[in-house]
């Protein structure tokens, strides 16, 4: 920009300068997809997949969940409705803006930048926050063809047509662990039991390491969980205590179908450290630990001094090429590899995970950490439970100084369990424009 062009921008005499013009905001009225970032100052998309100006148009498999996200400036009552009796269910959400103050730095992926953005949903009938969201669910025995209905918003009455594909979704699988820390909940006198319930509609798995001594009050809720094979569990990095603890906990799980796993040691970085996981390996083995009995996990690639020790590990450069013998996860995500889970992430965020986790075959992608309400690894002598996120005023909530992410996936709860509009999008399995359990490109049979 030539300086003196530049200067009229900053001068505020934009009236007179061509480059200052303001950027078009768009349409007053939009329809996107749950997996749009939305800035509260952003302008508005100018084009929609789903809706033309006058009609909005969607198609869905059975037993699939899409949602829409309705930006509508000035926000007013918005009622989405389709006929009784129709194979189809609504869920409305009035969306909570939170706040990002200091963009999240690149150790969490970057940023799209500072201000408020659209994220935090509540149950409501009829929301009349800018955005408001909806899910729309199709039944899973729905007869093909095409449902109408109607969107109300800002006084006018659009029609909506939902074309049911002849193809049915299995139920949704789990693949993703989400860790959490109990504590958090209990901090915020929240429902552990609906937060797991709630996470697990998204195909997430929302649990912490479960130690040996609070299994029999896990047990119900983790075994109860539909598609559920790994289960995360602790044993301690000190071969003789694991050797014991691994061998309770093989007996703990014979005969469910499900296996334990753990990551005793994190990011090995040093010859040393992988020495001492390799000594633990060994002992994990001898007590009966392997693939299908209980896993050894490690947050690391493979190396030669682990032999065949390792049952899985887990990396952000996780990838099942042609060959591979070895199982693999990955967990977070950030640019180039993968798109980052904070709030102000740039498009599509987590949308990438699915198709990243489908082409690369990776069956799990672990998340830390999603309910991370206070900055509990940056507390700095400070009692427990240290620093509290209200992310309605700055959502940061790791910060050490040196790094920090605006990490909230939902402000603590009150009573009734989290939600955000980036937990659809959590899901590998996801394909544009809905909450799908099939991979990109590859349709499930009809019946």
């Amino acid at each position: 920009m030539r300086p003196f062009v530049a200067w009229l921008c900053l001068s505020g005499t934009c009236a007179i300068a061509p480059a200052c013009r303001r950027p078009d905001p768009g349409p007053a009225l939009q329809i996107v997809g749950e997996s749009s970032r939305v800035r509260i100052s952003d302008p508005v998309p100018a084009t929609s997949p789903w809706f033309d100006g006058a009609r909005i148009a969607m198609v869905a498999a059975r037993g699939e969940i899409v949602g829409l996200q309705v930006l509508h400036r000035g926000g007013g009552p918005a009622a989405l409705s389709v006929p009784a009796g129709a194979p189809v269910q609504v869920r409305g959400y009035t969306v909570e803006a939170l706040e990002v103050r200091r963009s999240s730095t690149e150790m969490y992926g970057g940023s799209h930048g500072a201000g408020r953005y659209a994220d935090g949903l509540v149950p409501a009938a009829t929301p009349a926050s800018d955005p408001a969201y909806f899910e729309v669910e199709v039944a899973r025995d729905a007869a093909p063809g095409v449902v109408d209905g109607q969107l109300t918003v800002a006084g006018r009455a659009i029609p909506v047509a939902l074309s049911i594909a002849p193809v049915t979704l299995p139920p949704m699988p789990i693949r993703v662990w989400a860790y959490e820390d109990p504590r958090e909940i209990a901090w915020a006198a929240g429902d552990e039991a609906a937060c797991i319930a709630r996470f697990a509609s998204y195909g997430i798995l929302l649990s912490p390491d479960v130690k040996l001594e609070d299994w029999p009050v896990r047990r119900d809720r983790l075994l109860g969980i539909p598609g559920l094979r790994d289960v995360p569990v602790w044993i301690s990095d000190q071969p003789a205590a694991a050797a014991d603890q691994v061998r309770r906990w093989i007996a703990a799980f014979a005969g469910t179908g499900q296996v334990p796993f753990a990551i005793p040691i994190d990011e090995p970085r040093t010859p040393a450290q992988r020495q001492k996981l390799r000594a633990l390996a060994d002992a994990v083995r001898a007590a009966g630990g392997g693939p299908t009995t209980f896993r050894l996990a490690v947050t690391d690639d493979p190396h030669p001094e682990y032999g065949d020790t390792i049952d899985l590990y887990i990396s952000p450069l996780a990838a099942h090429l042609t060959g591979d013998r070895v199982a693999r996860w990955t967990y977070n995500g950030a640019p180039p590899r993968a798109g980052a889970m904070v709030l102000d992430a740039e498009p599509p965020g987590m949308r990438t995970w699915g198709w990243i986790a489908w082409r690369w075959q990776i069956p799990i992608w672990y998340v830390w950490d999603a309910l991370y309400w206070h900055d509990r690894y940056n507390w700095r002598g400070a009692p427990l439970p240290g620093r509290a996120l209200d992310p309605r005023s700055d959502a940061v909530s790791f910060d050490d100084g040196e790094d920090h992410g605006n990490l909230a996936t939902a402000p603590p709860p009150s009573r009734s369990p989290p939600s955000s509009s980036r937990a659809p999008s959590a899901t590998p399995a996801l394909t544009p424009p809905g909450r799908a359990t099939r991979p990109p490109g590859k349709p499930p049979a009809a019946g």
